[in-house]
């Protein structure tokens, strides 16, 4: 039986991608050129891995990439305020700790998540926040969730990674857990994941909650 969610945070729990969309704006305003590629372009990419988002706005072409990283990260801290939570979000952390399953966050992103759920109202639903300051090299690499299975001593089995991007999914699949691709925009459709869902009220069904 599955008894513990292992959210990914950025698109999954929060909204974030149309606010990282305009983070590259505001970076590349003050490198001072303009971002060729669509905003969809930029979101699908976004989507795949940040790098990738990087090279199609041209980015490599005036700041090297940890110093893109380093100016994004500073973005989300100073819009921590305006990152929303998923409805649908919201509600599945919700019925999962009411009905005695265990959630937890493994993100890219760095402490200021903390502050992120509090904010959206649901800092009290996970047992562990596992972020970027930890220093694991990033998915689907599984250093962090093996970490995590140390950690607190679960069989993989009871374990699931539920991201919208397969480098979320691939990340616990490479532990030895179940990976779940929430792909509501439908962008990836051919990935092998164990569970592929549209809805994310599509989990309750996985882990066997109302």
């Amino acid at each position: 039986m599955i008894d513990h969610l292992i959210f990914d945070f950025d698109g999954t729990v929060s909204d974030s991608y149309p606010l990282f969309v305009q983070f590259f704006h505001k970076t590349a305003k003050k490198r001072g050129f303009t971002i060729p590629c669509t905003d969809d372009e930029l979101y699908r990419a976004s989507k795949r891995v940040m790098h990738d988002a990087y090279v199609a706005a041209q980015c490599e072409d005036v700041c090297d990439y940890p110093t893109f990283v380093d100016d994004f990260h500073e973005l989300q801290v100073v819009h921590r305020n305006e990152f929303q939570i998923f409805p649908a979000a919201k509600a599945l952390l919700t019925a999962a700790t009411e009905q005695g399953k265990h959630c937890y966050l493994y993100t890219h992103t760095g402490p200021v998540v903390k502050e992120m759920l509090e904010n959206m109202g649901v800092s009290d639903c996970f047992d562990f926040i596992l972020d970027s300051s930890y220093g694991f090299p990033m998915k689907p690499a599984p250093d962090a969730l093996l970490f995590f299975l140390d950690k607190f001593g679960f069989d993989p089995k009871s374990c699931v990674m539920i991201g919208d991007r397969p480098i979320d999914a691939h990340a616990g699949m490479n532990a030895g857990m179940y990976g779940c691709l929430w792909d509501a925009d439908h962008l990836f459709p051919e990935a092998q994941v164990d569970f592929y869902i549209k809805d994310l009220s599509e989990v309750k069904k996985i882990v066997d909650i109302n």
